[in-house]
């Protein structure tokens, strides 16, 4: 077979070929007609937003960023991102704290900020603190589960190790 025939053949298919995969998302993917308000979202932000999922009234981050792992639990910051406005507030945006329970598979709100517009922004923020723990069970095949294991993935960082320290031979 000719050199320029193969080569043809390979540019032609390289594209059907899926991409590799990306570590992060840098565009709010949209589902369905009406969702240009979603085109508006600030994804990466100061806390490097990460895109879960996107319903048609709501779209939901989560962040790596500040996430704490001790054991099973892993606490961490997810986002909900709203259409129109919502009580108590009025709100477009929440920010809240979680903690995860990958062995359980359970879920505790520890905070929650309520923003009046998109993308976190309000200069004094509605707040809500969760004093007691409540547990709630993740359901398979949910929003929950995605989070869930999106929390579950984020490991412990590993400790720094200093340059400059010596190790001693025995």
């Amino acid at each position: 077979m000719p050199r320029s025939l193969l080569a043809a053949m390979f540019l032609t298919l390289v594209p059907a070929l899926p991409a590799p995969a990306v570590a992060q998302v840098y565009t709010v993917p949209m589902k369905g007609l009406g969702n240009e308000w979603v085109k508006k979202l600030d994804l990466e932000g100061r806390m490097d937003w990460e895109w879960i999922e996107t319903y048609p009234e709501q779209v939901f981050f989560a962040t790596r960023r500040d996430a704490r792992r001790v054991g099973d639990v892993v606490t961490m910051w997810m986002r909900v991102e709203y259409k129109n406005s919502r009580s108590p507030g009025p709100h477009l945006s929440i920010l809240s704290r979680d903690e995860w329970d990958c062995a359980q598979q359970k879920r505790a709100q520890v905070g929650t900020f309520f923003f009046r517009w998109n993308n976190l922004e309000d200069d004094d923020p509605e707040q809500s603190t969760a004093f007691l723990r409540n547990w709630e069970k993740v359901e398979p095949g949910t929003l929950g589960q995605t989070l869930l294991e999106f929390a579950c993935s984020i490991q412990p960082m590993q400790e720094l190790v200093d340059p400059n320290a010596t190790t001693e031979k025995p």
